[in-house]
């Protein structure tokens, strides 16, 4: 499957901010939001799958603790995106935090991890 380009990109930057966004509800000590594929207005299956593309081309390696995973910043990187690791046609949710607060190290990631997630740019 191809990456996302830096059209891709722009896109989902202006895109995102429109959405609207769920309150994860279930973990309030680690404040997040999150859109569902198929069942988010303005969001179609196709450009929710983009949206992962775009995530997985041009994130950046950050930890949730233990767990490698890539992080999409925002233009002004208050925010990040990201997806929780499986293969982009099962992957049904996307989340969104602020990035003032950090969980674990950032340091030491797993390759092997980053390696299944990256995608290359068109």
């Amino acid at each position: 499957m191809k990456g996302a380009s830096q059209a891709d990109l722009d896109w989902w930057l202006d895109l995102a901010p429109t959405l609207q966004w769920t309150f994860a509800s279930t973990m309030p000590g680690v404040p997040h939001w999150y859109v569902v594929r198929g069942r988010t207005p303005g969001l179609s299956p196709e450009d929710f799958e983009r949206a992962v593309r775009v995530t997985r081309t041009f994130g950046e390696p950050g930890k949730f603790y233990a767990r490698t995973n890539l992080y999409l910043f925002t233009r002004d990187r208050r925010l990040w995106f990201w997806t929780m690791g499986a293969p982009i046609e099962e992957t049904t949710i996307i989340n969104v935090a602020t990035t003032h607060k950090v969980y674990g190290e950032q340091a030491n990631f797993d390759e092997d991890v980053l390696g299944r997630l990256r995608m290359q740019p068109e």
